[in-house]
């Protein structure tokens, strides 16, 4: 999944026509710097990709000071279609940056989004007292490749996540 095309689709249907760099302030308020690796590059490359493959539409040029203007973007059904696609799938995910777009933009999808995150919940929990089981069948010890402690690592960050996303919906 590709975390900055959600969240570029997410700015652009939350704030309108925009152009990149307004995109780049919009995500920089939204302090994505804190919780994905998201480049200035990223986001123009992204427009360009969208915008042939008919997500964005060119909505002419924004007057610049100096040189040529800005260029202006908008979603298309397509996009919109696109960024509702994503955004299940993100709050679908178990990859903690895919899953925190997902959370930033769940508003997007109230009834749905909930839905999706309790599932999400389930699935983690499941997920997670499956791997507990196989790390009581790998021998614990030094060495590697220290299968039982990964396996009890990435259990116990399962839970982890699905408690944190319980409090989110008890917060709702």
């Amino acid at each position: 999944m590709n975390v900055v095309r959600l969240l570029v689709l997410g700015a652009m249907r939350e704030k309108g026509v925009l152009h990149g760099y307004a995109i780049r302030q919009v995500l920089e308020d939204w302090q994505v710097q804190m919780w994905t690796r998201l480049h200035s590059g990223s986001v123009y490359h992204s427009l360009q990709q969208m915008a042939k493959e008919g997500l964005i539409s060119s909505q002419g040029h924004e007057p610049g000071h100096r040189g040529p203007g800005k260029a202006l973007f908008s979603l298309t059904l397509s996009g919109e279609e696109e960024f509702l696609n994503l955004l299940r799938r993100a709050l679908s995910s178990f990859d903690l940056v895919e899953l925190s777009a997902g959370l930033a933009l769940l508003d997007c999808l109230p009834e749905e989004g909930r839905a999706l995150l309790v599932d999400t919940v389930s699935r983690l929990t499941e997920n997670a007292d499956r791997l507990i089981k196989l790390a009581a069948m790998a021998p614990p010890g030094t060495g590697a490749p220290r299968t039982h402690d990964l396996l009890v690592l990435w259990s116990e960050n399962l839970k982890a996540t699905a408690g944190s996303l319980q409090k989110i919906l008890a917060e709702q």
